[in-house]
């Protein structure tokens, strides 16, 4: 079901359309809500494509013939071989430097939400180095409190950004994290030092994994003049994602 998106954020407009920077502290609760609502929608979406994939099989022929040799050759009881099928691997990268504060409250927010619902995520945050994350939400606290303890833990928050450094990270020190069934969730505005490094550094990602998707929470009337936009669109598939609009679009539009 859609996303109830009355009410109004700090501009005044619908709040679903706001830029999730500029909502006003009152309206808080109601888009933690909402986010809470879209991650459920996520899981159950996924959940949903595996049990149907499940359900795939076809005629395994040579087993029918060799099981019904007893019946004189005559199929009896039909074999089936089903694919294998693993559960795509989620792992959430969230960029948490100067310019993503705001949005990054929103984003882990999402995190926390799927991670209520979902035994197992691995979750980073970075700013110029990789940071694991993933401890703070199996202790199973409130949100607030979660939030809390990996703002004053963390030594990434409202720094500034080198996207190349953590990917780097990420690949020397969390290698297993990285496999080739893992889908990574890049959430950030792309702003970063070392523009030609950082797409180095996606495109050996982007080998190694499932897939790399990446929500950019950059205003989209700023999009056409980033080079960083430029840069990494030519390594992964970006996606648009700096209101709860888009949010919800991403996730039925079913990519992950």
């Amino acid at each position: 079901d859609q996303v109830d998106g009355a009410g109004s954020g700090g501009g005044g407009g619908s709040l679903i359309e706001e830029d999730m920077q500029n909502i006003a502290d009152k309206d808080l609760p109601k888009a933690q809500f909402m986010i809470k609502r879209m991650a459920q929608q996520l899981v159950n979406s996924i959940s949903r494509r595996y049990r149907l994939s499940k359900k795939h099989s076809k005629l395994d022929l040579r087993r029918t013939i060799r099981d019904n040799l007893r019946y004189g050759g005559t199929p009896f009881s039909l074999k089936y071989k089903s694919r294998r099928i693993q559960k795509p691997r989620l792992l959430l990268l969230c960029d948490v430097s100067g310019s993503m504060s705001r949005y990054a409250s929103f984003v882990l927010q999402f995190i926390y939400s799927i991670n209520s619902v979902v035994s197992h995520i691995e979750s980073f945050v970075f700013a110029d180095k990789i940071e694991p994350i993933t401890p703070f939400f199996e202790r199973k606290q409130d949100f607030d409190s979660t939030m809390l303890d990996i703002v004053n833990k963390s030594s990434q928050w409202g720094g500034g950004t080198s996207i190349a450094a953590a990917l780097a990270g990420l690949r020397k020190n969390h290698a297993q994290v990285i496999t080739g069934n893992t889908i990574v969730l890049i959430v950030s505005d792309t702003k970063t030092t070392n523009i030609d490094k950082a797409a180095h550094e996606l495109r050996i990602l982007k080998r190694r994994v499932k897939n790399v998707i990446w929500l950019n929470t950059l205003p989209e009337s700023e999009n056409d003049n980033s080079l960083t936009v430029k840069a990494f669109r030519k390594e992964v598939k970006m996606y648009p994602c700096n209101t709860l609009a888009d949010l919800e679009s991403i996730i039925r539009s079913k990519i992950l």
